[in-house]
């Protein structure tokens, strides 16, 4: 395990000793949090993610990424075929100015087609 690992583990360990004594204290979050010395904003957040449902390695696996890597097309090519998540094709000309490009990738994204 590495010390990052270890860190992790000590503070979700930490924090859930945290929320099961706060759970039994009877006091609120702002009192509970002043009179440990801890941070009300670090109590939520760690309240947070310790207590919505945690995704599996396997699912997070099964997310295909939206990124693909592509080489870019020497000036003797016609362009790139670029086949998106939504099966949808864009043609790309290797002439096309960049930020035009940009524009039409960032509408896709817009329009969720990839």
């Amino acid at each position: 395990m590495s010390k990052a690992e270890k860190s992790n583990t000590d503070q979700h360990q930490f924090w859930q000793m945290v929320l099961e004594t706060f759970k039994s204290s009877g006091l609120s979050v702002r009192q509970f949090c002043s009179q440990e010395g801890l941070s009300e904003p670090s109590f939520y957040a760690w309240r947070k993610r310790l207590t919505q449902p945690q995704t599996s390695d396997i699912e997070q696996e099964e997310q295909p990424s939206p990124f693909i890597q592509v080489s870019m097309p020497n000036a003797k090519s016609g362009g790139v075929e670029l086949i998106l998540a939504s099966g949808h094709t864009l043609l790309i000309h290797s002439d096309v100015d960049s930020q035009v490009l940009t524009g039409v990738l960032s509408a896709l994204k817009q329009a969720k087609l990839c």
